[in-house]
């Protein structure tokens, strides 16, 4: 049984909310006394450790503006024993959602568990598209990206790295993401025009969001402290952008440091779900279809590589997605976009979205 695997939230992180109806902590339904029945749900938020607990008492305290979303606090994983106990804990309690069409938060601190998190989508029919929010990329051996790309049989597709910052990243990981056609946006790339990420985010299926990635001046309780990271208002619009995708089914944001807690970081985490919530009830659901009513078809053909790359667009939202056919048969598949990526075609040159995402096909 799914509860097996919770302990039930302390009653005194939410029991001052629990009579109120304009509070998030009023609202949605708390593994506290009993644990939920999930029947009308579509979210849960899972604690992984700190600062769980902490980030829900501020997170309790914000105004509920979500309609009639049904949400449900599983409470916190067991997560006891050794390092592959915990990793278990995590892929099976995360996988049993997703396989029930639950869309998951998880609160966490431990880095550790990325691979278990990702091992939650092993039973997917659809190749698995990863955003990594980080300031660094972690290759060496033994480390939870490492174990992901080693993974067999693979079922992962794509990672996209957001927010990095180059003096992190050495030479040969460089070479290594760009061997595997993987994409790395850098802060400044990102910060120059944030909107260019929410396509991103739209392909995404899950959402690995390292708090580091965040400046010491908005997440003093970092590992990393580093002056320079995202803003805290950047941080909340990318937890907006991820609440908005179509395809993303859950979302870990971790990397504080529990030796260091910092009232400052769990009001931020609180604030960032709370706009994932939001962008959650603003989904459009317009997932492209081949040849659908409800979407406008632009073909461009490049005169310098002969490649026509055809674009769909939403009458709905009047978002972007690029059609990828597969070299080698005859599926295709759709990735988000933007009219930046049009307006690079009609200038007759190839978008590096689309060329990377066909060569890794090939």
């Amino acid at each position: 049984m799914l509860d097996a695997f919770f302990e039930p939230v302390d009653k005194s992180v939410w029991a001052p909310f629990r009579n109120s109806d304009s509070l998030l902590g009023g609202k949605i339904h708390i593994h506290g006394n009993s644990f939920p029945k999930l029947k009308n749900c579509k979210l849960a938020i899972v604690g992984a450790g700190y600062p769980a607990d902490e980030v829900r008492r501020r997170l309790y305290s914000l105004s509920w503006r979500f309609d009639s979303l049904g949400v449900a606090d599983l409470g916190n994983l067991k997560l006891n024993g050794d390092a592959n106990s915990r990793q278990f804990a995590m892929s099976e309690a995360i996988g049993e959602l997703l396989a029930a069409g639950m869309k998951v938060l998880i609160i966490g601190h431990d880095p550790l568990l990325l691979y278990g998190y990702y091992k939650a989508y092993r039973q997917t029919k659809e190749p698995v598209e990863v955003v990594k929010v980080s300031p660094d990329v972690d290759l060496d051996e033994g480390t939870p990206l490492r174990q992901i790309l080693v993974e067999k049989p693979s079922y992962l597709f794509n990672i996209d790295f957001l927010a990095t910052q180059s003096y992190y990243i050495n030479n040969q990981t460089a070479a290594v993401l760009d061997k595997m056609y993987f994409e790395n946006h850098r802060l400044g790339e990102i910060r120059a025009s944030m909107e260019e990420t929410e396509p991103i985010l739209r392909s995404a299926h899950l959402l690995m969001f390292d708090m580091n990635a965040c400046r010491y001046a908005d997440a003093p309780g970092t590992m990393l402290q580093s002056p320079n990271g995202l803003y805290a208002e950047e941080a909340a619009k990318l937890a907006r952008y991820a609440g908005v995708s179509n395809t993303l089914s859950s979302a870990y944001f971790y990397g504080l440091n529990p030796d260091n807690p910092q009232p400052a970081d769990h009001v931020l985490l609180s604030q960032m779900i709370w706009y994932f919530l939001d962008g959650f009830c603003a989904r459009f659901n317009d997932h492209p279809v081949h040849n659908h009513e409800d979407f406008l078809i632009y073909r461009n053909r490049l005169s310098s590589t002969g490649h026509e790359i055809i674009f769909y667009k939403s009458r709905k939202s009047n978002r972007w997605w690029m059609e990828i056919p597969h070299p080698y048969d005859k599926k295709t598949f759709f990735i988000g976009c933007s009219y930046r990526d049009y307006e690079t075609v009609c200038n007759d040159e190839m978008p590096d979205r689309w060329w990377r995402a066909y060569q890794r096909l090939m």
